[in-house]
């Protein structure tokens, strides 16, 4: 009898036992995958410079232990991470996402459909230093990045100022001694101005001839507020015979009859010059 119960016994272990080792291998604990995928970043190079219009060539190799998910690339503007509500004007920004072949370890990407913009809603890219990001996330979930500098060299400046006359003398308009001429309106420029020249000219001067220096330029304004500014309200206005004239130092002029004409000269700080039309006056 108790060689039965023994028996009886050992049969439950025995079965008990089977149970569990068959459950085990039907319901395997799987380990979670916690190891983050790693980028080489290879191209751009960090603080490689472009200029608006090219294409940055990109390659990158991605890895993961188990499979990669997909990769994005992030590119915005070094502002000191503030993240400003608004962003300056010409002021660029990139993302896109692309998603990798299914159970893919290791794969080296390379492309060069980025394109630098030349012009932002309107407005010349903003030149300066911008991130590079590249995020990777695998089939896990897990995330990595990387991040370089790449710099945008700023278009040069090649847009001259705009010049629109208020008031102005008629044409051929006859001045004695002590009248006033007089001229105003304003000047714009799509960054800074530096110069803003008023002057009445002789008939037969030319253009390279409007400067302060020049002994054939009567001045009517020689305005230094203008530098810096990007636009400015000007009013300027002689006497016919007045000595010295408005030049900064005044210098000492000689006025006599015949035909000239008043003309506004603007520079900006890049050194584009524009001229307004000519306006021709006699002095009698």
């Amino acid at each position: 009898m108790k060689n039965m119960r023994f028996l009886m016994i050992s049969m439950f272990i025995a079965t008990a036992m089977l149970t569990v080792s068959c459950s085990k291998d039907e319901d395997p604990k799987e380990e979670k995958d916690t190891t983050k995928p790693q980028i080489n970043l290879q191209s751009p190079a960090n603080e490689t410079s472009f200029n608006p219009g090219d294409a940055i060539d990109f390659s990158a190799e991605f890895t993961d232990n188990v499979a990669l998910g997909s990769y994005k690339i992030d590119i915005h503007f070094n502002d000191g991470h503030d993240h400003k509500a608004v962003a300056a004007e010409g002021e660029w920004s990139y993302q896109q996402s692309w998603t990798f072949a299914p159970e893919l370890t290791n794969e080296t990407v390379s492309h060069n459909e980025i394109v630098i913009p030349e012009e932002v809603d309107g407005v010349p890219i903003l030149g300066g230093e911008y991130h590079f990001l590249v995020y990777c996330i695998d089939k896990a979930g897990n995330e990595t990045f990387v991040t370089h500098e790449i710099i945008v060299v700023e278009a040069p400046d090649v847009t001259a100022p705009e010049i629109n006359i208020t008031l102005h003398p008629e044409m051929d308009q006859v001045y004695v001694r002590i009248d006033t001429i007089r001229i105003s309106g304003t000047v714009t420029d799509n960054k800074q101005l530096s110069e803003l020249l008023v002057a009445v000219m002789r008939s037969s001067s030319t253009e390279d001839m409007v400067n302060v220096t020049d002994a054939f330029v009567i001045v009517m304004n020689a305005n230094a507020e203008v530098s810096g500014q990007a636009s400015f309200d000007f009013e300027a206005s002689i006497k016919v015979g007045q000595t010295p004239d408005n030049n900064v130092p005044p210098r000492d002029v000689t006025w006599a009859r015949g035909n000239f004409y008043v003309i506004i000269k603007a520079v900006d700080e890049s050194g584009n010059v524009s001229f307004s039309e000519h306006y021709p006056i006699v002095l009698s």
